[in-house]
């Protein structure tokens, strides 16, 4: 192996073998060098041993590594070689170190061990792929900093996140559900690295807790073109006429079970409940209707499934088609609407307010909550039952209710 003063002069002038590889080693510093292959690939080297064996590590190609650089590089390995390290071993350590720390393998890890024993796992993860992990994907998450928290806010909050289809997504409580979700994340990873710290801090909210607040409410008018449309969308049509019968949040409904309904009782366990409780809601007779309708897949146990393995989730495209079949809106309108719809109009159809509460499964407050452990399910059921009549009047209301007009003379 020939063996010369190695200067950028040098290396220049260094020709490529035909065939095979030729190494360089420099008489300045021995174990350094060039190897230069015959497609004129130029690259650093140090050779050393450790316990005997003889190690070769590459440092850099040649010129986008210079010969200083390489020199103080190849320096450093000697170095460490002599204070007993094995500088081979101790970059697999730092490569595996760099892994786990890469930001979608401690997301994952994530969904998997924390986020998964919560209801709103599915909407965590969608937050993230959708949101989050197109932009940091590849980052160290020690080194995402504050203002990429920022500028990752700012991209949300400005309806700036591109879904590929022609969608931009986003805006200010997408931003806060967003920074919900990645502040979860810092924390949950801060409790298990010593030297990590969350860049999230507070003032990051885009919005107000009040201006978050919605009040919308579809009305008669909406409910009566909505309704008849429900027929020619499926699986999705079925579930939203129950969001109005049982005033249940989206995914409670969708997950439903055969084996939670008991004659005309269901029964949405606390496993799968906000609140943690078990709540009970009477099927009224419009309810069980839409229930006794839904064909069984396999022997699946899901009501609301195209696959028989998991619930229907697929509610962003089938909203979408139901607007687009819905000319008649006000003005746009979410699926968590519909809860409040129906709370108001057990309301009109006179339910007293403790009852409608406890049929939405919130919890009550003060002693009344403590003491009382009467299960209100008769109360529920008439309450139920006058929702669904509520419901009937408005899309097919009286002929005494319709106004005629006079002919034209």
């Amino acid at each position: 192996m020939p063996k010369m003063m190695l200067t950028d002069a040098a290396v220049r002038r260094l020709k490529a073998p035909t065939t095979g590889q030729v190494d360089h080693f420099d008489q300045a510093l021995p174990g350094f060098g060039l190897r230069i292959s015959a497609g004129e690939v130029r690259s650093w080297f140090a050779f050393y041993r450790v316990n005997g064996k003889q190690r070769r590590e590459t440092i850099g190609r040649y010129p986008a590594v210079t010969l200083a650089d390489a020199r103080k590089r190849a320096a450093a390995i000697f170095e460490a070689v002599r204070g007993g390290a094995d500088p081979k071993e101790t970059r697999k350590r730092e490569k595996a170190h760099a892994e786990a720390r890469r930001f979608e393998v401690i997301v994952e890890a994530f969904l998997t061990r924390h986020a998964s024993r919560n209801r709103t796992a599915d909407e965590t993860r969608r937050v993230f792929e959708r949101y989050v992990l197109p932009t940091w994907r590849g980052r160290q998450i020690d080194e995402i900093s504050r203002r990429d928290v920022a500028e990752l806010l700012d991209k949300v909050e400005d309806c700036r996140i591109d879904v590929g289809d022609g969608r931009m997504l986003g805006g200010p409580v997408m931003a806060d559900r967003t920074l919900a979700a990645i502040r979860k994340l810092f924390n949950w990873y801060a409790a298990r690295d010593d030297r990590f710290v969350s860049p999230v801090v507070r003032g990051m909210s885009r919005t107000k807790p009040k201006d978050r607040a919605r009040d919308r409410v579809l009305s008669d008018a909406e409910i009566r073109a909505l309704w008849p449309l429900l027929d020619d969308h499926g699986i999705f049509g079925a579930i939203v006429r129950l969001l109005f019968l049982t005033a249940q949040r989206r995914d409670e409904v969708a997950s439903m079970r055969r084996s939670e309904i008991s004659g005309d009782v269901w029964t949405i366990p606390a496993a799968r409940y906000k609140t943690n409780r078990a709540n009970v809601i009477p099927l009224s007779s419009a309810a069980l209707e839409v229930i006794n309708r839904q064909p069984r897949l396999g022997g699946s146990d899901l009501m609301f499934t195209t696959s028989g393995r998991t619930a229907f989730s697929g509610f962003s495209k089938a909203k979408r088609k139901l607007d687009e079949a819905l000319s008649e809106a006000e003005q746009p309108w979410t699926l968590h609407d519909i809860r409040r719809t129906a709370r108001t109009l057990m309301t009109r159809a006179g339910v007293r307010p403790d009852i409608a509460e406890r049929v939405l499964g919130h919890v009550i407050a003060g002693v009344e909550g403590v003491y009382d452990r009467h299960g209100y399910e008769p109360e529920k059921r008439q309450a139920l039952e006058a929702l669904a009549t509520m419901i009937e009047r408005i899309v097919d209301p009286p002929a005494d209710n319709v106004v005629s007009l006079p002919a034209k003379q």
